[in-house]
């Protein structure tokens, strides 16, 4: 009897969440950022996204707030999608009861003259007057295969 108790508490706790209403407006928002990265430039879509005091802890030039991201951006412009391609895809979302605090994490691509990859993410997404708008932003690469 334990160790069946024992396996549904695992079952449960690692199940995948359900996703809602909120989850749902959240991960079309994630995508919407994607596609607008892939369309009109990474910058672009991140300053159209970005929370006030929003941050990315990945990256050369980590972003502390949208002012600093416009004077980042502004210093090292985004050469534009044919150049620097960065897109990714949301796999999950949660949202706060209340409805002001949500995370999305998924999987990420990128392709430029640097080279390109692969990776996970994870964003933490806060509303604003109404609109998700992006607090925190995360991403680790996938690792390199062995030769």
């Amino acid at each position: 009897m334990r160790a069946l108790l024992a396996a549904a508490m695992l079952l449960l706790a690692t199940a995948p969440l359900a996703a809602g209403p909120k989850e749902d407006a959240l991960m079309a928002t994630d995508r919407a950022f994607a596609k607008m990265a892939r369309e009109k430039g990474y910058d672009n879509a991140y300053l159209a996204f970005l929370a006030k005091d929003g941050q990315t802890f990945t990256g050369a030039h980590p972003i502390k707030g949208k002012s600093d991201a416009k004077n980042i951006f502004a210093r090292n412009p985004d050469p534009g999608p044919r150049v620097n391609f960065h897109t990714w895809v949301p796999e999950y979302a949660g949202v706060s009861a209340d409805g002001t605090l949500g995370w999305t994490e998924g999987r990420s691509s990128h392709h430029n003259l640097a080279g390109s990859g692969t990776g996970h993410y994870m964003t933490v997404w806060v509303s604003e007057n109404g609109q998700w708008k992006v607090r925190a932003d995360i991403g680790a690469p996938d690792p390199k295969p062995t030769p």
